[in-house]
């Protein structure tokens, strides 16, 4: 009887171990190859008013790079700041750098987007500010040093970095 009882524990803690590794092997293989996060409603992030700290849920500070032709774009600072008739919007920019605040009363899965509608300008697939694809140019877009296809649907998060580089193919 202790003999089976040993076998039955040996068995069981095999099986436990297998189903742990499998369980794990299963979470890194989905980390690597799981889809980009589905993007929340750009408009409705880029309409929310902060107004001032009292309602922060999150606050982290993606980057933003714009290269174009070669050229580092600037990012003009306080995008976001005093915006029609909002003293502070969830995602703005403070200074020039291309670091973009994301302040929200919850966790959103913030497009890109968001912060060009604030800023006012272009970027999709086919265009960046004033540059627009054509047989000799097109856009590139990494997360982090990795290309990505989902353009101004792109979610971006903390200390993450965008770069939308406009140039010659």
């Amino acid at each position: 009887m202790i003999r089976r009882e040993t076998m039955d524990a040996t068995r069981a803690a095999m099986i436990g171990s297998i189903a742990f590794t499998v369980i794990l092997v299963g979470a890194v293989l989905w980390d690597e190859h799981a889809p980009p996060p589905i993007a929340d409603n750009a408009q409705e992030i880029a309409d929310f008013c902060l107004g001032d700290h009292s309602n922060i849920g999150v606050h982290y500070h993606p980057m933003l790079e714009i290269v174009i032709n070669e050229q580092q774009v600037s990012i003009p600072a306080n995008t976001g700041i005093n915006h029609d008739g909002c003293s502070m919007r969830g995602v703005h920019t403070h200074d020039s750098t291309g670091k973009i605040h994301v302040e929200m009363d919850k966790k959103y899965n913030v497009p890109i987007e968001s912060f060009f509608i604030v800023w006012g300008e272009t970027f999709n697939e086919n265009q960046i500010l004033d540059y627009v694809v054509d047989e000799d140019h097109e856009i590139i877009v990494t997360l982090d040093g990795e290309r990505v296809y989902t353009y101004e649907d792109t979610v971006v998060d903390d200390q993450e970095v965008l770069r939308i580089e406009y140039r010659e193919k």
